[in-house]
């Protein structure tokens, strides 16, 4: 047999071989789904006595749903966070919660340059009687976040009267902190 032949056949084996490892080695292995439904939560104060923190905070919003749901949450304070969170899921929902409805213009600029939709931007509760909060609250309506999507509370300090046809927080208890379970049974993922 000439050393040609010698080659073609090793190099031919080697590649059998290697193959039926990968094979062998990856067929039980399921792909990583990518995901492609959850919440990124933006939470409300959290540094005041009697303020929930921000677990407690996402767990009250799971609370909401049937399903397991995937919820990536922050901190009212950190912006950057939330916007990093929907260039990496644009396709998510996003709730944001009393101090972090602040940001509500900044999050449906984001929701846009991204790809998302702005009917999955939901903003609960937020406190009306800060002007910026207000502001940028319809903003973001204006931007195409629907009227219906701004959950509001009896009161100013949870929302009342900062868009119009906003819809209103179920009646549930305590006062504030359901709204965050309330919403996770509005939103349909």
């Amino acid at each position: 047999m000439k050393k040609s032949h010698k080659i073609i056949i090793i190099v031919a084996s080697t590649l059998l071989v290697a193959g039926i490892i990968y094979f062998v080695l990856n067929r039980n292995k399921e792909p990583i789904p990518k995901k492609k439904k959850g919440i990124i939560l933006m939470g409300g104060l959290d540094n005041r006595s009697g303020d929930k923190s921000i677990t407690e905070q996402k767990e009250l919003l799971k609370l909401g749903f049937n399903d397991e749901v995937d919820i990536i949450s922050f901190r009212y304070n950190d912006l950057n966070g939330v916007l990093n969170a929907i260039s990496d899921n644009p396709k998510f929902n996003v709730v944001l919660f009393s101090a972090g409805a602040s940001k509500s213009k900044n999050v449906a600029d984001k929701l846009k340059e991204s790809g998302g939709q702005l009917n999955k931007l939901f903003i609960v509760e937020p406190y009306a009687p800060s002007s910026t909060t207000t502001k940028s609250v319809n903003d973001a309506v204006n931007l195409g976040v629907p009227n219906k999507n701004v959950i509001v509370g009896t009161y100013k300090g949870a929302g009342l009267g900062i868009v119009e046809n906003a819809t209103p927080t179920p009646s549930c208890s305590p006062n504030h902190w359901c709204s965050l379970t309330e919403v996770g049974k509005i939103i349909n993922i």
